[in-house]
């Protein structure tokens, strides 16, 4: 279960240039000037993930560009373009919105503000941001039904929203339904950023657990599926890094000594590859989870575990800058044997 999430923001660059025409037929009638709008996103689609939303629906596919200037003048442009150009507009203060749609033709981003459309050749900068609202949630849980007893599971979830380069958990009221070896959870939920905890349950024993991001958006349903691991005694274990969100960090993570031993100390050591334009490795923020609980204190790239017999699940949230909600994460299956 993957999601990408910033609140990810799209530059739009507005090169205003004038032309001036005059009236004889009038002394005093406004001068007017063409208006060349350039759009430019520095949005960039993950290049994994199995969860909702879509790189395309994540992505803006239209800009739909609405002003309203002196004496109520009135335009309206929509454009996939990355610059338009809207001629004689009355020179004066301006109300400029522009809205991105996704491919689903939903609204994701806007932005808005007032502008003094006089001299040529000034530059207007309008910054779009996710748009704020609720979505909903629909993620499927799945188990190996032999291994849990039906009449006593139980799978409780937590959440935690990306604040300020920081998850701190928030207050979800969802619904679970339970079928055999199956559980689905429902739930409107703010957009944004967040980590989702869930644990597994046969009555008051601990079974099973994960973290996973999720990346909500208004109006819109953030669907997945996972599978809780229980107890498989493979000998081998294997790491995967997945990007989730616009501009993910990338990397590897490499375990020494390569070789599993019960009891004897294995560290884990994440290695970025790829991380966005402007930022640096020291710029990078990290979590760490086993089985869905925050491991705390272990903020850096490097993690030093003691195995212990049976297979257990480590998470790893790499994160830059909260504002821009910059992701990306791994998850972590070690199993061993004595």
């Amino acid at each position: 279960m993957k999601t990408k999430t910033k609140v990810l923001f799209y530059s739009l660059v507005f090169s205003i240039l004038s032309i001036t025409f005059y009236s004889c037929g009038a002394q005093n009638e406004s001068q007017l000037m063409d208006l060349t709008i350039s759009l430019k996103s520095s949005a960039k689609t993950a290049q994994s993930k199995n969860i909702s939303p879509s790189d395309d629906e994540l992505s803006v596919f239209k800009f739909v560009i609405s002003g309203i200037g002196p004496s109520e003048k009135t335009f309206e442009k929509e454009t996939t373009n990355e610059s338009t150009q809207l001629s004689n507009l009355v020179k004066g203060k301006w109300d400029i919105s522009v809205i991105g749609y996704n491919i689903n033709d939903e609204a994701i981003v806007e932005g808005s503000g007032t502008y003094y459309l006089f001299n040529s050749q000034s530059i207007v900068n309008i910054t779009l941001e996710y748009i704020n609202g609720t979505g909903n949630i629909d993620l499927d849980f799945y188990w190996n039904p032999d291994q849990v007893d039906a009449d006593k599971v139980g799978v409780l979830t937590k959440y935690y929203k990306l604040n300020n380069n920081t998850f701190t958990e928030c207050s979800i009221t969802d619904t679970i339904n339970y079928e055999i070896g199956h559980a689905n959870i429902s739930a409107p939920i703010e957009s944004g950023n967040y980590i989702i905890s869930s644990k597994l349950y046969s009555g008051p024993t601990e079974l099973s657990g994960f973290a996973e991001q999720l990346r909500i958006l208004a109006n819109h349903t953030t669907e997945g599926s996972n599978t809780f691991v229980i107890g498989d005694t493979t000998l081998n274990y294997g790491i995967n890094f997945y990007c989730n969100t616009h501009l993910p960090i990338i990397g590897v993570i490499n375990s020494t000594p390569e070789t599993i031993v019960v009891n004897q100390e294995l560290t884990l050591s994440f290695t970025p590859t790829s991380i966005p334009e402007g930022y640096d490795e020291s710029d990078i923020n990290y979590s760490w989870y086993f089985e869905g609980d925050l491991i705390s204190d272990e903020n850096t790239n490097v993690l030093t575990i003691l195995p212990v017999k049976g297979e257990h699940r480590y998470d790893l949230f790499a994160f830059i800058d909260g504002v821009s909600g910059t992701l990306g994460s791994t998850k972590i299956i070690i199993t061993c044997s004595e």
